[in-house]
C-alpha cells in the first residue's frame, strides 16, 4: 500500500454515524484488573497520543492507520532513530490524514454540508502540510553501522 493511496473511501459507512469512536466513554481503569484492555474499533475524535495501541489491529481503519504510521516511520529513518518527537509527530501526520479523508468522504457524500466542511478540510490541509515539512518531504536512508551488523541483525 502506498501512502498517497489511501483508499478510506472503500471502508463501510453508516451515513447517520461517525467514522470515529467516542474514546472519552473509557478512561483506562478497568473494573477488574483481570479483564482484557478495551480495544476501539475506530479512531478518537481529537488526537490522542498512543491512539494506535489501542486500536483493535483487526479493523481496516487501524491497518489503514498503521500502515501509513510505518511507511512514514521508514521514511524517516526507521523508528530506531527517531526521537519522541518525531514519532509523535508521524503519529499525528497519520491520524490527521485520516481526519482529511473522513471529511472528504462526507463532502462528497453530504453536497448539503459541505460548505461548513470546507473550511475544516483546509485548516486540516494546511496542517497536515506544515507536519510534512516539519516532518520532511524526501526519504532517509535507515541507519547501519556496518555490513557485519545488519547481516547479524537479519539472523
Amino acid at each position: 500500500m502506498g501512502f498517497c493511496y489511501f483508499p478510506y473511501e472503500n471502508m463501510k459507512h453508516n451515513k447517520n454515524k461517525e467514522v470515529f469512536e467516542d474514546w472519552s466513554r473509557f478512561d483506562g481503569i478497568r473494573e477488574n484488573p483481570d479483564d482484557k484492555p478495551v480495544k476501539f474499533m475506530k479512531p478518537p475524535k481529537r488526537y490522542e497520543a498512543g491512539f494506535l495501541a489501542k486500536m483493535d489491529g483487526r479493523t481496516e481503519a487501524y491497518q489503514l492507520l498503521n500502515g501509513a504510521y510505518q511507511e512514514v516511520v521508514s521514511d524517516m529513518g526507521g523508528v530506531e532513530s527517531l526521537s519522541h518527537v518525531q514519532i509523535c509527530l508521524a503519529e499525528r501526520f497519520c491520524f490527521l490524514s485520516f481526519v482529511l479523508r473522513s471529511i472528504e468522504f462526507r463532502i462528497v457524500s453530504e453536497p448539503k454540508k459541505s460548505a461548513k466542511l470546507i473550511g475544516r478540510w483546509v485548516a486540516a490541509l494546511n496542517s497536515l502540510v506544515g507536519l510534512a515539512k516539519t516532518i520532511g518531504l524526501e526519504r532517509r536512508a535507515k541507519r547501519v553501522a556496518n555490513l557485519k551488523t545488519y547481516i547479524e541483525g537479519k539472523r
